[in-house]
C-alpha cells in the first residue's frame, strides 16, 4: 500500500469515530439512562446490556457488509467486470 492510501484510510478511519461517537454515544446514552434504576447500579447487568448493544451494533454492519459485497459482485458480473 503506498503512503497516500494509508493517510486516508487513517483520516477516513478518524472522520468514522467522531461520526460513531455523535450518533452510537448518544443511543447508547439514552438507553442506559432508560434502564430501570437496579440494572444501571448492577456493573454486571450494565456490562451485558452495553456488550449486547454493541454485538448486535457489530453484527448488523458485518451483515450491510457482507450484503453490499454480494450486490456489488453481482453487479460486476453483469457488467462484465469481474471474471
Amino acid at each position: 500500500m503506498n503512503p497516500e492510501s494509508l493517510t486516508a484510510a487513517f483520516v477516513i478511519g478518524l472522520l468514522g469515530g467522531t461520526h460513531c461517537v455523535g450518533m452510537c454515544g448518544g443511543i447508547v446514552g439514552a438507553l442506559t439512562a432508560g434502564l430501570a434504576e437496579p440494572a444501571r447500579r448492577s456493573r454486571l447487568r450494565l456490562f451485558i446490556t452495553q456488550l449486547s448493544y454493541n454485538l448486535g451494533r457489530i453484527a448488523s454492519y458485518a451483515l450491510a457488509g457482507v450484503l453490499a459485497g454480494v450486490l456489488g459482485h453481482q453487479a460486476g458480473l453483469v457488467f462484465r467486470l469481474v471474471a
